[in-house]
């Protein structure tokens, strides 16, 4: 089974996670795909490697929850 999809999740906010988000290793840059669903950007990160996967599903989690 695929552990990230059967995690419960709670709502983050912005706020719990700015520092996360600062670092800008992913963001919505506002498109959207042929199906309408967000489109989420992985920008050039020399650290990609070095960020925590807890870190990185809060910012997933975040990005994903917003309409």
């Amino acid at each position: 089974t695929d552990e990230i999809m059967h995690q419960d999740i709670t709502p983050l906010y912005a706020a719990d996670i700015q520092d996360q988000l600062k670092k800008q290793f992913a963001y919505l840059s506002g498109g959207r795909g042929g199906d309408g669903c967000p489109v989420i950007t992985f920008p050039d990160y020399p650290a990609f490697s070095e960020i925590p996967e807890k870190e990185f599903q809060n910012v997933l989690t975040y990005l994903t929850s917003i309409p």
